[in-house]
């Protein structure tokens, strides 16, 4: 199939390399261009490129650089020498390294994560104080000050994303970058030699370091985190415009195909728009993953779980309650003493009989018990309970199995009967956990080691845990003096050349972009305080109420006894299709003793997946239906001249989860109508044509489909 992938799609709708008529090249402001002469004359080398203005759709402006002439594909953008970087190593290597050894409770990456930040953030503020005497006096002042991102913004700015958790997730972060700021505000206090009284204000710590979350480089190569100037003046969108490095005698580390060894290794031929579909899930801290923290924590009392010990004691009792019922034997008129002796033997001999039957069958009851056990166990150290698909699966083992109990107990089943029930469910849990592993692996692009899988990994497990409360426990860890906090060589780049070089072709006028990550708007907002309009790589969270439609106790009682989130939270993206809400759905319809485990997660039956994605359409369109604005009316906004960067921003974020809410409402019309022609008899390459859904989108919504569709052709191949 001819790719026709959503990023395609939006990149022809915003005109991104094409020239823009509303972008102005002004004369560079002066201390800019100080900051550029000085660049130059240390080895910058820009092509191409220039300083201009841009607008958004209101007429807010602001900076970025314009192509100055056509762009080809390999161009080199920009060329600087590795010594005008600004990294880690020089922060460490300054006088503030007494500091640093002082205080790894705040600058090792031994006690923190954010180590290189914090470190970054104490020399910036080190280096602005001494002004044009510092060496990086024009890399600095050249910051501007009127940037912010979300964490920062004012509560009544924060209110206008409409985004409670996204709103939690910004205040987390700034508690946490309160305590950073006042610890380091202490540590300067105590060190008046190195800084002066009004160097470590709130105003110039948010600033700096707003600018190192925002303008700063990692990763890809880069030893350190790393300033480069000049390249901070790119602006971000989903171009195929990355850095590179330049060795001594050696063509650049990627040649030709640079931008795609870029990504994830070992997927360097995967096409991009299948890597996004698990853009920033699995990164440390994602605001992708924000929890929703909300969890059963109430009793499920219409259920309770078979005890053996219970049917054990009553068991006995009831058994010597029998026994010495009809032990008393009287004498029998016309009956010799020693044929009543005799009875009296038989009798006793009969109980004794009784006795060890009883004993017999109460150990083989106890090992058939143990049995199920075993497979609720084996259930346990193999299936997530805290996923988006299991839950049902989960239930209707336990059903099974209970079920299997009583007819044992009241012997409708033997035990041999019983036992090879048990071992057909262990089958049958390992069957589901192998498809459940390619499902997640394959379709949903989300890695997992089996041998790694957490026991008992329910969504309680992902509760936010408190960090500290103020800078007194952060000093209070205590610190021995014996080990070494940090390297003892702290290495250089090897590399000559900071290069920054593009695949894309952009015209003469149009702005040149950089593509900083796959990054969905809540990402963004965090780190830079914006979003992007049609950004292929945003996504939507669907919160579903699973519970009600739980139709076993057994079901129902997993979730209070582990306490389960009371949400499934499925991604909505513009990439693919939420194939874990159609399997989820499946579920609802799917029945352990009917259908095999693989009718689950593949499309074996087209009735069954019928109802599987009528039902993720209600679904879906059931949690539309509670925004209250429409995707006209917050385009129309965005053209508002009274709106500032922040409403702007906002906007656009309430803007595309409308848009990816509504695409993918199209994607499962599609499907059903898809699947209803088939069942009427519809040939295949039929059934997939034109739809009263598609609108604009045929060719694009056929390629983010066409797994789907495949799935489809293959069980339709399979049904003849």
């Amino acid at each position: 199939m001819k790719r026709h992938s959503i990023g395609k799609k939006f990149r022809k709708i915003k005109a991104l390399k094409k020239a823009d008529p509303n972008a102005i090249v002004p004369e560079v402001p002066q201390q800019l261009q100080e900051y550029i002469n000085q660049l130059n004359s240390k080895g910058l080398k820009t092509n191409k490129v220039e300083y201009a203005i841009f607008q958004t759709k209101n007429g807010l402006k602001y900076p970025g650089l314009i192509a100055t002439e056509a762009i080809k594909p390999n161009d080199t953008l920009v060329t600087l020498p590795v010594d005008q970087l600004l990294t880690t190593r020089h922060a460490f290597e300054s006088p503030l390294k007494k500091i640093f050894m002082e205080y790894p409770q705040m600058f090792s990456p031994k006690f923190l994560l954010q180590w290189e930040e914090y470190q970054f953030l104490t020399f910036l503020l080190y280096e602005y104080q001494k002004g044009k005497e510092s060496q990086w006096y024009l890399l600095i002042s050249n910051l501007p000050r009127e940037i912010d991102n979300l964490v920062f913004w004012k509560s009544e700015d924060q209110a206008l994303l409409k985004d409670k958790n996204l709103i939690r997730a910004a205040h987390k972060v700034y508690r946490d970058f309160m305590i950073a700021f006042n610890t380091l505000k202490y540590i300067s206090d105590k060190n008046r030699d190195l800084f002066k009284p009004e160097t470590v204000t709130l105003e110039n710590t948010i600033w700096l370091y707003t600018h190192i979350h925002s303008r700063c480089f990692g990763g890809q190569g880069l030893k350190y985190t790393t300033m480069v100037p000049f390249c901070e003046l790119f602006n971000h969108e989903q171009v195929d415009v990355c850095y590179d490095f330049q060795y001594k005698g050696q063509p650049s580390r990627y040649d030709d195909q640079f931008m795609y060894k870029r990504v994830v290794k070992g997927q360097e031929n995967v096409d991009a728009d299948d890597l996004s579909l698990s853009s920033s899930e699995n990164s440390q801290d994602s605001q992708d993953d924000i929890s929703d923290s909300d969890f059963f924590t109430s009793q499920y009392l219409e259920y309770e779980e078979f005890d053996f010990d219970e049917f054990k004691q009553f068991s006995t009792q009831s058994f010597h309650k029998n026994l010495t019922k009809n032990s008393e034997i009287k004498p029998l008129s016309n009956e010799s003493q020693e044929e009543y002796y005799q009875r009296i033997k038989n009798h006793q001999e009969l109980q004794n009989k009784q006795r060890k039957e009883f004993i017999i069958k109460l150990q083989i009851q106890q090992d058939v018990f143990q049995l199920a056990i075993e497979c609720k166990s084996f259930l346990f150290k193999n299936i997530d309970f805290g996923d988006n698909i299991s839950i049902i699966f989960l239930g209707q083992v336990f059903h099974l199995l209970d079920q299997t109990l009583n007819e044992y107990f009241t012997d409708e089943k033997s035990s041999a009967k019983a036992r090879e029930e048990f071992k057909k469910l262990k089958i049958t849990i390992t069957i589901y956990k192998e498809y459940l592993y390619n499902f997640l692996n394959v379709i949903m692009k989300k890695p997992i080691q089996q041998e790694k899988i957490p026991l008992f990994a329910q969504k309680i497990g992902r509760k936010i845990t408190r960090g500290f409360e103020n800078l007194q426990q952060v000093l209070a860890q205590p610190v021995d003096r014996s080990i070494k906090y940090y390297p003892t060589n702290w290495e250089k780049d090897t590399f000559q050349n900071f290069l920054m070089r593009t695949r894309d072709p952009f015209e003469k006028g149009s702005q040149v972009y950089f593509c900083y990550n796959r990054l969905s708007n809540r990402t963004m907002l965090m780190k830079y305080g914006m979003a992007l309009e049609y950004n292929k790589y945003d996504n939507a969270f669907l919160r579903v109420e699973y519970y009600k439609y739980l139709q076993l106790n057994e079901a129902k009682w997993i979730v209070h006894r582990f306490q389960l989130n009371k949400f499934k939270r499925f991604k909505l993206k513009f990439t693919a299709p939420p194939y874990d809400l159609i399997v989820f759905c499946k579920s609802v319809y799917w029945t352990l003793n009917q259908h095999s485990v693989d009718t689950l997660f593949k499309i074996k039956d087209l009735q069954l997946e019928k109802k599987a994605l009528s039902l993720a359409l209600q679904i879906i369109i059931e949690e539309n239906a509670k925004f209250k604005e429409t995707i006209e009316n917050l385009q129309e906004q965005l053209n508002d001249e009274s709106i500032d960067y922040h409403e702007y921003f906002a906007i656009i974020y309430r803007l595309e989860r409308l848009r990816i809410y509504r695409h993918n409402i199209s994607l499962f019309n599609i499907c059903i109508v898809v699947v209803d022609r088939l069942l009427k008899g519809v040939l295949f390459e039929q059934a997939i044509l034109q739809t009263e859904f598609d609108g604009d989108f045929y060719h694009t919504y056929r390629y983010i489909l066409r797994i789907y569709f495949e799935q489809i052709k293959l069980a339709v191949q399979q049904s003849k």
